[in-house]
């Protein structure tokens, strides 16, 4: 059972901190919120509590002390002492733990895992209760902050992919299909065979194949024109043909038509995520499943192989998947299992099939 000062985590409406704050002390009854006492008060009340003991032990009760101690009368103030003193850490104590609380939910915050907020102190102090709400404000314009940033570089980045990709297949693309063609045509003219431009021909189309890879790689022509799904049995295909991997496709039911910006970040993880198995895992099959269920589209993508190194998961390739997972409002996970690695991802759509 947690605690109510505990890390609470909403789901990927992300209610402002502001607002979230001031609807939970809403909720409270107004002699709950009357109670909430300035710091410098409860210290003080405390060790009052403690001088106040020790004046009625000494005014009550009939205990004397001697000009000259005696063994079990310094033994009985001592013993008193170390009551005293007891009692005032228990109050201290008592006043100061929900600063400790909150200092150890600041220390849970991840800003890839977006909605996280310290809650649960409006019975504390004002001065705990104004730290926490100043905290979960902070949260708030950072996680926007870094949504819009996240946004504006994902943007620029599909957009000068989407460039390279119809420069190498416009331009490139056009001048080797050209040189093949010469080739070719040199290679038999006349009558006469000329193996050398044969083999030059045929490094040629290697090359324009190795470019419209890399091409699709930059920008799925499939996604735009015949939706995710149609974009994902393509890369599945080509990664099996690349790699040699078995990739086992687990397509369950229709899928709706979401924004560009949505499906294009869930190919982007999957693309990721498929090229960290063939890269790092060592797996011999790998199994993408896609789904809707319980109002939720889950993307997962399981590997036989060996797992990720550590310089992997925390390297670049999978900040990138967090950060297109955070940006459409997704809950992305990546876990170690017995048999390889699992990423999941889970998007959140409404009735009509919209994100």
């Amino acid at each position: 059972m947690s605690s109510p000062d505990q890390l609470k985590v909403p789901g990927v409406t992300r209610k402002t901190a502001k607002s979230h704050l001031q609807s939970q002390r809403r909720s409270e009854p107004a002699e709950t919120r009357t109670q909430s006492v300035p710091m410098l008060w409860r210290v003080f009340a405390a060790n009052a509590a403690v001088f106040a003991l020790a004046f009625a032990l000494l005014a009550l009760t009939p205990f004397e002390i001697h000009k000259s101690l005696r063994l079990d009368e310094l033994v009985i103030l001592l013993a008193g002492l170390i009551v005293m003193l007891l009692v005032d850490l228990l109050l201290l104590r008592q006043a100061l733990t929900p600063l400790s609380r909150l200092a150890s939910v600041m220390g849970t915050i991840k800003l890839l895992r977006p909605g996280q907020r310290a809650v649960g102190f409006e019975r504390s102090s004002n001065e705990v209760l104004a730290l926490a709400q100043a905290f979960n404000e902070m949260l708030e314009r950072l996680e926007e902050e870094r949504r819009e940033s996240s946004a504006r570089v994902l943007a620029a980045q599909e957009k000068e992919r989407l460039r390279i990709a119809r420069e190498l297949h416009d331009e490139i693309g056009q001048t080797l299909t050209a040189v093949a063609l010469r080739a070719e045509h040199t290679a038999t003219r006349t009558g006469r065979q000329y193996p050398e431009f044969a083999e030059l021909a045929a490094t040629v189309q290697q090359s324009l194949a190795g470019i419209r890879r890399i091409s699709l790689e930059l920008r799925p022509g499939a996604l735009d024109e015949l939706g995710l799904v149609n974009a994902l049995i393509s890369l599945c295909t080509r990664v099996s043909e690349q790699s040699g991997i078995r990739v086992h496709r687990q397509l369950e039911g229709p899928v709706p038509r979401m924004a560009s910006e949505v499906e294009l970040a869930i190919y982007r993880i999957a693309q990721e995520a498929l090229t960290n198995v063939m890269r790092h895992s060592g797996a011999t099959d790998v199994t993408l499943s896609l789904g809707v269920a319980n109002g939720e589209l889950a993307l997962r993508i399981t590997d036989n192989g060996r797992g990720l190194p550590e310089h992997v998961i925390e390297g670049g390739g999978l900040t990138g998947m967090r950060e297109r997972a955070l940006l459409i409002g997704a809950d992305l996970r990546i876990e170690q299992t017995a048999m390889g690695v699992a990423v999941t991802l889970r998007l959140p759509i409404d009735q009509d099939g919209g994100q």
